[in-house]
């Protein structure tokens, strides 16, 4: 989560994510952690391979270039907003606990994703595609875009959901919400479900280990620490 926002200021009121009512600002915010925290790890990563060695990454991905025009990740996050509205209504959390609460989460673009790998310079992009992946995790047919049985697949979503964010759920707010926060998550999934499937973007990248000095990327990774430090 971006500074700026993780301190307390509710830059992105009513959203947990990225929503259609997020301020440019802070759409700007997210990217420019999302390029912090990649750039990093590219580096830890090129320091543990070897010379010439490969890496083949998977990670959720964002179909446009805009990250406005919302996908399913997108909507899926804003329906567990809608269910942490519903709950502060019911009197069971704090308001102000939930406009302080945002997904350390970012979904990138293809291009977004090139551009960084080739700005480093560490690494040979060999491959890079996206498709899309179900959102049910007990569903394998991918013949058709039909949820035949709602209920039972906002279920199965919503247990995915809450094994990925259920401990920053309990850290931020507290476990005696949790039972009641995903039972209503898994019912508001259910009736977006009628819509009909819906698919995570998914983008993966081949990698190899570009041929430059190790010293070179240890004094980048030295400065990006202590501008950190610094900032």
């Amino acid at each position: 989560v971006p500074k700026d926002i993780s301190r307390g200021t509710h830059l992105n009121e009513g959203n947990i994510y990225i929503g259609k009512a997020t301020p440019p600002a802070v759409v700007k915010l997210f990217q420019e952690q999302f390029r912090k925290v990649y750039d990093l790890f590219l580096m830890l990563r090129y320091r543990e391979l070897v010379c010439g060695g490969h890496m083949v990454l998977t990670f959720f991905g964002q179909k446009s270039e805009d990250i406005l025009m919302h996908g399913d990740v997108a909507s899926m996050w804003g329906l567990l907003a809608e269910a942490l509205q519903t709950i502060v209504r019911k009197g069971r959390m704090k308001h102000e606990n939930l406009t302080s609460f945002n997904i350390p989460f970012y979904a990138p673009s293809l291009g977004e994703v090139k551009a960084l790998i080739n700005e480093t310079g560490l690494f040979d992009i060999e491959h890079i595609g996206l498709f899309e992946h179900g959102s049910d995790p007990q569903d394998d047919d991918s013949s058709s875009d039909t949820v035949f049985d709602c209920a039972r697949s906002g279920e199965n979503v919503a247990k995915c959901i809450r094994a990925v964010i259920g401990p920053l759920i309990i850290d931020h707010f507290s476990d005696a919400v949790l039972n009641e926060l995903f039972m209503e998550y898994a019912s508001i999934v259910s009736k977006h479900l009628v819509k009909g499937k819906a698919k995570f973007p998914v983008i993966v990248v081949s990698l190899k280990k570009a041929p430059i000095s190790d010293q070179i990327c240890n004094l980048r990774l030295e400065n990006k620490i202590k501008l950190e430090q610094n900032s």
